[in-house]
């Protein structure tokens, strides 16, 4: 795959040259042979005249080193001479020889810095030479080149290599290696500097915890005297004809907004208004014949954060009707992680009635006897809720291996405290849609 990727990018920009270029191939061809023989004349020009230069240069290098040796010399026989025996010619004689070493020294200073001139003008020569010999040789492969192309395509190919063939390198090496390098740096280097920070905590109410049944996919309860069922059409399968059925247009007028995007409108209301005992109701969807339903019965001064698209009804009392709040965490960097910053709680007495399309799983996080904290790994994505003690913060998956495969996702959620974690499994039927994905930010 990488291979015809970047094969499709060398073509693509092979095609690109071909539309943009003024000049037809034979006429592109023609310029390129014109090109070559004014470069290889232009070559062979500036290869005469450094050659010449070189002889120059090498003639009078040699002149100069003759005239050093040859200072040398005057200069050896000079000092070995001795002064005449007459004082007064011995003056003169010394004087005159002294004048002469003097010439001699001078001359040879000046035939040393010559050389030294010299030298580096042929270290010059010898370096443009070997920059004309390169071009020469760049001129001889183009030419070679040239008469080897058959074909437009054959031109525009290798045109479009010796342009971008950096880039499609680059991409060709991303493409195998980009995931790798990236999941190394997200798992080793960012995933453990979040999983460091302070967990998220919720408001919690009270000490007793709240209880899960077992789900099914039909569910049966009583609905008590005094109490009220508010439950979606959808989910309803029946109940006691004595119940007193109305219409409820929406569950809670505080959050309109929120009970319409979370489908928590249009519902069925049946009350228990008798004093003479309970009264059977049954819960099954209409829409998934396999989707399982639990009942989460919370208790007074207790709560439970529950994600709203998983409710499907609401038991309560006629007089005391449920208390539901929202709770938001924006500048948390957990929020950001997990891609949630509302939440969703509901105060007891009250009983949810909760259902997706695999089964309904909870585990309760019970006091230690030695008081230390207790702590729970489950599936971020598989959470469905908790309650009522209990933080919750994201940490890395186990096995770097399977997160590079993309078997599992990068963070896990890690829950300390006391309180019940109900959840279902993420890979299984009726997995998060898009729209699903969205409503989860602000907790539906």
């Amino acid at each position: 795959m990488a291979v015809l990727i970047s094969a499709l990018a060398l073509v693509t920009y092979s095609l690109w040259l071909y539309t943009q270029d003024p000049a037809s191939y034979d006429e592109r061809r023609a310029q390129r042979a014109r090109a070559i023989e004014t470069e290889r004349a232009e070559v062979r020009t500036e290869m005469d005249d450094l050659k010449r230069q070189r002889s120059e240069a090498a003639e009078a290098l040699e002149t100069q080193r003759q005239r050093v040796a040859q200072a040398e010399t005057s200069l050896k026989t000079l000092r070995a001479t001795a002064p005449g025996a007459t004082d007064s010619l011995a003056d003169e004689q010394r004087n005159a020889r002294e004048a002469q070493i003097a010439r001699m020294e001078a001359q040879k200073t000046e035939a040393q810095a010559r050389v030294v001139e010299l030298q580096s003008a042929l270290a010059t020569v010898d370096q443009a030479r070997a920059e004309v010999v390169k071009r020469q040789a760049a001129v001889t492969q183009e030419e070679l080149a040239l008469k080897q192309e058959k074909h437009a395509i054959e031109h525009y190919l290798s045109t479009a290599w010796k342009d971008a063939r950096g880039m499609i390198t680059t991409l060709f090496f991303v493409y195998l290696f980009g995931g790798l390098v990236l999941a190394v740096v997200l798992y080793y280097g960012w995933a453990p500097w979040i999983a460091g920070g302070r967990p998220v905590e919720l408001p919690s109410a009270g000490a007793v915890l709240p209880t899960v049944s077992e789900s099914a996919v039909v569910l049966d309860t009583a609905v008590w005297p005094g109490e009220v069922l508010w439950v979606r059409k959808t989910s309803f399968q029946g109940g006691d004809a004595t119940l007193t059925r109305r219409k409820r247009l929406m569950l809670t007028w505080r959050m309109p907004f929120s009970c319409l995007v979370g489908g928590l409108v249009r519902l069925i209301e049946l009350r228990n208004g008798r004093s003479d005992g309970e009264r059977r109701v049954a819960f099954a969807s209409a829409e998934d014949h396999f989707a399982e339903f639990a009942m989460v019965s919370i208790p007074e001064n207790s709560s439970f954060m529950l994600r709203a698209r998983f409710l499907k009804g609401i038991i309560a009392g006629l007089d005391q009707p449920p208390v539901i709040r929202r709770c938001w965490r924006f500048f948390r960097w957990q929020s950001w992680v997990t891609g949630q910053f509302g939440y969703f709680q509901f105060y007891g007495p009250c009983r949810l009635v909760v259902s997706c399309a695999t089964a309904l799983q909870s585990e309760t996080l019970a006091a230690r006897d030695d008081d230390k904290p207790v702590t729970q790994r489950a599936s971020q994505a598989g959470t469905v809720g908790l309650g009522p003690r209990l933080v919750f913060k994201p940490v890395r998956s186990e096995g770097f291996m399977p997160y590079c495969r993309g078997e599992t996702p990068l963070f896990d959620m890690e829950v300390t405290g006391v309180g019940v974690i109900l959840s279902r499994d993420p890979k299984g039927r009726g997995r998060d849609s898009f729209f699903a994905e969205i409503l989860k930010v602000i907790g539906l």
